[in-house]
């Protein structure tokens, strides 16, 4: 059964002992009865997208870690696998072998030092976590490369969210790049490093019901390249995601996004549509029945 969902076109109404995150089909179509999903979970998905920026897809994983001996503490982890597009009108690929952001959240805001007897508890206005990022690439039609070895943050999250859907953090980063010649052999041209001399704000927003997803993440600071010495650069991208309908409760979306980089004096923007071909059912979904489909 293929259902309507995110946009106010569901053909039914709300039973009063369905979840809120479960519509019920109205009584007056074929699929009288039948529940689907009006709640959907963005961090858990395996996705492709097609747009202007061409074609592409990522798996996201997320997920909470409680711990049984401190009920107050738990750490907020995300991990994007295998990140990747390609246009085929430029030629070019850009993608990431891994993105993962961690965060410890304990509802108090303390963190415990190893000193003394007992350990002394610092109680802290913000989460602490971080940011990791691994095998960057961008690859384009003429003869350079661009290669992003490693990256990592230390974070500080003053948005203090129990879950993931509000993230607000910064924190200095250090990072190891590579640009690459490809003509006539592959080469490295120039390595530009970054030894905690810039800084990262990231921005994550989620509605509750997981159809808005809003993201934001600027980089800017100093970085020391082996040809030019210390260069200033920035990096931002943000975007916007609606979803508009879901096919089999499977969502589909639209997304806009915008991307700056002062190394190539370039800003670009697209729109996507993005499907989901496999996900996790929002647990505050009502379990449908095999007769649902």
């Amino acid at each position: 059964m293929a259902v309507l969902a995110g946009v106010g076109v569901v053909a039914g109404a709300r039973g009063a002992e369905a979840d809120p995150c479960t519509g019920v089909v109205a009584a007056t179509t074929m699929y009288a009865g039948g529940r689907f999903a009006t709640c959907f979970d963005p961090g858990n998905r395996l996705v492709v997208d097609a747009g202007t920026d061409g074609v592409g897809g990522a798996i996201l994983l997320r997920h909470i870690i409680h711990f049984a001996d401190e009920p107050d503490l738990e750490w907020k982890m995300e991990h994007v696998l295998l990140d990747a597009s390609y246009d085929e009108f430029t030629s070019s690929f850009t993608g990431t072998l891994y993105q993962g952001v961690f965060i410890r959240h304990s509802r108090d805001g303390h963190i415990v030092l190893p000193f003394g007897d007992p350990p002394a508890k610092v109680f802290l206005p913000f989460d602490v976590g971080a940011l990791v990022e691994v095998g960057g690439l961008a690859w384009r039609d003429s003869a350079n490369a661009d290669l992003g070895v490693v990256k990592t943050a230390a974070l500080i999250d003053v948005a203090r969210s129990k879950d993931n859907r509000l993230r607000i953090a910064i924190g200095p980063v250090a990072s190891w790049d590579m640009a690459l010649t490809r003509m006539p052999d592959l080469a490295i041209e120039e390595q530009l490093v970054a030894p905690f001399s810039s800084g990262l704000l990231d921005f994550h927003a989620e509605s509750n019901n997981g159809l808005d997803v809003a993201k934001l993440r600027v980089e800017t600071g100093y970085v020391w390249s082996n040809t030019r010495g210390w260069l200033a650069a920035t990096r931002a991208e943000a975007s916007l995601e609606r979803t508009v309908l879901s096919v089999n409760d499977r969502p589909v979306s639209l997304v806009v996004d915008a991307r700056y980089d002062s190394a190539l004096s370039e800003t670009t923007a697209g729109v996507a549509l993005r499907l989901a071909l496999m996900q996790r059912t929002d647990p505050r979904v009502q379990k449908l029945d095999a007769d649902d489909n």
